[in-house]
């Protein structure tokens, strides 16, 4: 039986939720959430796409947050400079005239022992920054949330913990939460991911006490981890709206 194609009038609001953590602070992790009208979305796919058939990036490899700085990752061929230069491009794709195409929201955790926990109940608190209530007609109240797969969590375990918030915002939600093993196609989620590995970085990077206590001051200005950090901080200092919110202090700051 052929699938049946239609269309929706109105705008509909694409959610995307992908999560992260840290090779050196093993309970470090952070959730990160990009939403996009999809009025929006066409046109940021198409480009996205374009920048890195542009860079001759290897279409059979994602363009992730891990790969950003490793030279062992992703397309080997392409240079950290090259990758830095390819993720700025990217990122000011969310910049439109007047405001901004795509909307970041992420908080970062220390201490974390059980990831599935954390994910479920930090997910609906992000969630709650990310919607506003919902305008209503033509299918503006629906919103459509795709995940980033994870083997120990279903459809199922988020949808019940995101149904009182998309409730109260008056959504609804467009069939069911997806969950999406991530490729070069999943653009949003690849936002996501590469806007939550950008704040986790200049999370932990920032917070690492032994790195800047370890590293002599002649030193600090070639210090890979803190190049990583300042490259870092500069990229995500395009996007025009991000929310970062840190559960461990209670506090939220606007960047």
């Amino acid at each position: 039986m052929r699938g049946v194609v239609f269309f929706l009038k109105g705008e509909m609001k694409l959610v995307f939720v992908d999560e992260t953590s840290d090779d050196k602070f093993k309970d470090y992790f952070g959730l990160s959430i990009a939403t996009i009208n999809s009025a929006h979305y066409c046109h940021i796919k198409t480009a996205f796409h374009q920048i890195l058939t542009d860079s001759k990036w290897d279409p059979n490899k994602e363009f992730k947050g891990a790969y950003l700085f490793s030279a062992k990752k992703g397309d080997q061929s392409i240079s950290i400079e090259k990758r830095i230069d390819i993720c700025a491009k990217i990122i000011d794709l969310n910049i439109a005239k007047k405001n901004a195409r795509m909307s970041f929201y992420y908080s970062g955790k220390s201490s974390v022992t059980d990831q599935k926990k954390v994910y479920l109940e930090v997910l609906p608190k992000l969630l709650k920054k990310a919607l506003s209530k919902a305008d209503s007609g033509n299918g503006k109240n629906l919103v459509s949330i795709y995940c980033d797969f994870r083997s120990d969590i279903s459809s199922n375990d988020i949808s019940q913990v995101v149904n009182s918030v998309l409730n109260a915002r008056e959504y609804t939600l467009f069939e069911d939460v997806a969950l999406v093993p991530s490729n070069f196609h999943t653009i949003g989620i690849l936002y996501a991911d590469i806007i939550g590995y950008l704040a986790a970085r200049i999370d932990t990077i920032s917070n690492d006490s032994d790195l800047f206590e370890s590293i002599p001051v002649d030193q600090l200005e070639n210090n890979g981890k803190l190049r990583k950090l300042k490259s870092s901080k500069l990229l995500i200092e395009k996007i025009k709206k991000l929310t970062i919110v840190n559960l461990d202090k209670l506090e939220k700051r606007q960047i």
